[in-house]
This record gives structure tokens, C-alpha cells and sequence, in this order.
């Protein structure tokens, strides 16, 4: 989420929150001690103040430990890259989500890739983790022996768990979410950016692999590419860019003797949806009315790799009412206090409330009983005040799928929904995997993040100032998910989506 300034109030909208990953590089300018000192002492002062749920997941002397082991570690003339790993390392260690670290300079060529620099060579694949395990789903190497859907076992002597218990250090994901790092080592190639930036920058890999549909391991070697090379591959085999989206939110009827239909949710964000032209809210009024003219009694409903977005709630009351909720949203602040708020980013969506905060704190926040902070009730209404069910809305089955992408609003779509169907009846059914929230925590961070730009490095910090909940794991919480289906390589190299063909198994077995 974020808070957006409209019409003399102020409103938590939920905002995509993956585009911090997507770090590209700085020219090397090595900095001096005193200037990494600085930044560094910016930077675990403002994560003190600033980051909500700063003591979930690590103890104030775990933090306090951990941040000045490292703040050792500086030395002069250190390159800028090696200055944003330790940031990156103590930042993720606080295990939130919405956390980031952004490291500026050369472009990458598309938005996928964008990680990848442009000058530099990374492994030849389009990799993707299925289960733990890492597959090649377009060999983009010049060595064509090696085929499309074969296992990656080893790199350079290294196991892929021994190289992804250290990666995934670097990545920021909710408690102990795991699903969520895997899908972004893959999806967006974030193995490749840590592999060169703490294994080395090899030119040439030595890779063990099982070949597609065979038994025995084999070692392979393959040159680095250039994220261009990867690019005109995957198009090559693909026949579309690495950058396509397909429709992000659309209907089709699957079945009509079944009476099943399928509706795809990438993403809540109005602002992707409507670069079209058309409203968001007309698409879902479309689509609802059509599924009610099909008589649709057992609705698929796909939020994989939904990022997020600001319209969740809307899209919810398509299913079910939303009682008002006072206890909702994302209210709570760590302090009232931001030392180097002059170092925010303001833009003009933040630039009154970040002044408001300066100025006068007790006029946005108020203080609890336990110390901690609260926004007032004024400034949350857009997340507590409910939704009623909409014109057309679906009233039968519904089989939810999610995968470690459905992330922010999607994941806050799939535990508000399941929870409300629940209520009715059980008439919801989740396929897939852990969606890329950490559910049984009970806490969360998000909604108004701040963009802090350390003066000497240039990086740029995103904090996430507010959030939800008390302690961590207070209650054992379910997590949200009926049937664990993982896709197996042959049908993702056959184009079989695994977790729609297993619904409609479901639906003709009446579960």
C-alpha cells in the first residue's frame, strides 16, 4: 500500500511493490570510509525509526548486533557494489517483503531482465525454480546439446542449494516466506544478478544437469551471455518478447456442460490496467455480468504472479460483502520521530504528508497505550470502512489459484476472500502453492513506503513505515492452501498449465 494525498484526505491505496528487485548498476566511483559511515549510520537509524515491524523477525540486539558487525566491515575506498551488498544483506535480514534497496546507473534492456546490466555476462538460461529445484526452460547458450527443461544440479562445483542458501540472504520476502524468493531468483533473474555478484563473474560455467527426460547426470560447459543474447533467445523459442504480458485481467468460459469458467487477475494495479483505456471498474463489471449470463457455477479464479495493485477490495466485493472493519488496514508507525527525513524522496503524492509528519506528528498519529503509533482513524478509512456486494456478483464455486508471485494485494485478495467465503460455507477451494506472504506470522508491512536516498552512495532505500499486527506467530495461523500442486518440467515444457487442469478435475469430481 501507500498513501496518497486526494481530495483534503488521506487514502491507503496498495501499490505494486516488486520494482525495488530490479536494481541496475552504478559507474564505479569507489567511496571513502567516512562516506560509507555515513550512510551507513542514515540508513540503521531510519530502519530504528521509520520501518514497521523493524523487531518482528530479528531482536532489537540481534539487529543492533548484526548492523554494527557489518558497519566493521567498511573500509576505504570501497567499490559501490560491494557497499550495496552489505545494505542489501542487513535489509533483508529484517524479512519484509516491501523492503528495498535500489542500485542505480547502466539501463537494462526489458523489464524482466532489468536486473541484468547490460555490459555484463550472466549464465545462458531462462531459469525457473519448480519446487527447490532449478530447471532450464530456455537454453539460451550457444552449446544446443543442452536441452529445454533439463535440471540444474551444479555450478561451478557448487550444489544449488549450497548457492541459494546464500542467495537468498539478499532477497527480501516476508518472515519465513520461502516461495516468494524462489519465484524471483527465476522470474526475474535475480539468480543470475547474486550468482555474478557473490560467486565471482566467470566467463565460462561448468554445469552438472539431468537432461530433459533422462536419468543420468552430465556436465555441460557454457560461455556468459549478454542479457541481449538471453533476450533474442527467449523470443526465438517463445515467438514473443521477454517483456510480453498477455491480457492481465480477462474471462473465458472453460466448460460450458461443467458450467466452469476461468477469471485471470494479474495484477490489481489500475493504473497497468488502464493504459488501454478502459476502466478497471467497467472490465470487472463486464466480466461479472458475462460470467452471470453463462450461469458460471464453479469460477477459476488465477491470482498467480499478481504483484499487487490498489483495487483489491473492489474486486472482492464481486464475491462477497466486505463488513466495515475498524481493526483493518495497515495503521501502526514504529515512532513518531524520522531524524533524516531530509533525505526522503517527496514527490507530490507524499510531499504534504511527509511535511505534516515533520511539523506535527501528533496531527497524523496517535500514540497507544504500549508506545507504539497509530494512524488516526481519518487517515485509514479507505481500508476500514467495508465494501457492498456488487451487481452480478458470483455466488457459486470458487478454485483459487496462487503461486509464490501473488504477492502484496494479492495475496491480501486470496486471505480476505478465503476468509469471508469460509464464513458462507467453504465454498473455496486453494490450489497451488504458498502464495508470497508469510500467512501464519499474523503481521504485515506495506502500505505507505518511503523513498530515502543515501547521499554518498546514491542508493535509494525503500522503507515500508507502516504496518499491521503485534508479535509474530502470537497465533498459529493457517496458511491459506488446499491443495499443494506444483507444475512437474514435462508440463511446463509441454504448455500444460498443471494447476487449471487440476481444478477442473476437481469440478467434475464435485469437490
Amino acid at each position: 500500500m501507500k498513501i496518497q494525498f486526494a481530495r483534503k484526505r488521506w487514502q491507503l491505496i496498495v501499490c505494486i511493490s516488486l520494482f525495488f528487485l530490479l536494481n541496475t548498476k552504478v559507474q564505479a566511483q569507489q567511496l571513502t570510509l567516512a562516506q560509507q559511515q555515513e550512510d551507513f549510520t542514515i540508513f540503521k537509524t531510519s530502519m530504528q525509526e521509520m520501518h514497521a515491524g523493524v523487531y518482528w523477525f530479528i531482536t532489537p540486539q540481534r539487529f543492533t548486533a548484526l548492523y554494527d558487525s557489518v558497519y566493521t566491515t567498511l573500509k576505504e575506498g570501497e567499490d559501490p557494489e560491494q557497499f550495496y551488498l552489505k545494505i542489501r544483506y542487513c535489509m533483508a535480514a529484517l524479512k519484509h517483503g516491501h523492503d528495498g534497496v535500489d542500485y542505480k546507473g547502466e539501463q537494462g534492456i526489458a523489464y524482466r531482465i532489468s536486473t541484468l546490466h547490460k555490459s555484463n555476462r550472466y549464465l545462458p538460461f531462462a531459469l525457473k525454480f519448480l519446487g527447490n529445484g532449478l530447471y532450464i526452460i530456455n537454453n539460451c547458450s550457444s552449446n544446443k546439446t543442452i536441452n529445454n527443461g533439463s535440471e540444474v544440479l551444479l555450478i561451478n562445483g557448487k550444489t544449488i542449494q549450497q548457492i541459494t542458501n546464500v542467495l537468498k540472504q539478499y532477497i527480501f520476502a516476508n518472515g519465513n516466506n520461502e516461495t516468494f524468493k524462489y519465484a524471483v531468483m527465476g522470474e526475474y533473474y535475480q539468480f543470475h544478478y547474486l550468482y555474478q555478484m557473490l560467486f565471482g563473474n566467470p566467463l565460462t560455467y561448468t554445469i552438472e544437469i539431468i537432461p530433459f527426460n533422462q536419468k543420468k547426470k552430465i556436465d555441460v560447459k557454457v560461455d556468459a551471455v549478454l542479457p541481449q543474447i538471453i533476450a533474442e533467445e527467449y523470443k526465438k523459442q517463445n515467438g514473443k518478447d521477454i517483456n510480453y504480458w498477455s491480457k492481465l485481467v480477462d474471462y473465458k468460459l472453460l466448460d460450458a456442460k461443467q458450467k466452469t469458467g476461468y477469471l485471470k487477475l494479474e495484477t490489481f494495479s489500475t493504473f497497468r490496467i488502464e493504459q488501454g483505456g478502459e476502466k478497471f471498474d467497467s472490465i470487472l463489471g463486464n466480466i461479472f455480468a458475462q460470467i452471470k449470463n453463462d450461469d458460471v457455477k464453479n469460477l477459476i479464479v488465477d491470482v498467480r504472479n499478481n504483484e499487487g495493485g490498489d483495487d483489491w477490495m473492489t474486486t472482492t466485493s464481486y464475491f462477497k460483502a466486505i463488513p466495515a472493519d475498524k481493526g483493518a488496514g495497515l495503521p501502526y508507525f514504529q515512532s513518531d520521530t524520522f531524524t533524516y527525513i531530509k533525505y526522503v524522496i517527496q514527490n507530490d503524492e507524499n510531499r504534504q504528508l511527509l511535511q505534516l509528519f515533520k511539523n506535527n506528528p501528533s496531527a497524523l498519529l496517535d500514540k497507544m497505550p504500549d508506545g507504539r503509533f497509530k494512524l488516526k482513524p481519518q487517515y485509514t478509512e479507505g481500508d476500514t470502512k467495508g465494501r457492498e456486494l456488487q451487481k452480478n456478483a458470483y455466488n457459486g464455486k470458487v478454485y483459487l489459484l496462487q503461486n509464490g508471485l501473488t504477492f502484496s494485494a494479492g495475496f491480501a485478495f486470496a486471505g480476505k476472500l478465503n476468509y469471508l467465503m469460509d464464513k458462507d460455507g467453504n465454498n473455496l477451494k486453494v490450489i497451488g502453492e504458498q502464495n508470497g506472504d508469510d500467512e501464519q506470522a499474523g503481521v504485515g508491512s506495506g502500505g505507505w513506503s518511503v523513498e530515502l536516498a543515501l547521499p554518498n552512495s546514491k542508493l535509494i532505500l525503500h522503507v515500508a513505515v507502516t504496518g499491521s499486527g503485534d508479535k509474530p506467530y502470537a497465533k498459529k495461523l493457517p496458511a491459506v492452501l488446499d491443495y499443494k500442486v506444483i507444475p512437474t518440467i514435462q508440463d511446463k515444457i509441454q504448455g500444460v498449465d498443471t494447476e487449471v487442469e487440476f481444478a477442473k478435475r476437481l469440478i467434475q469430481q464435485n469437490k
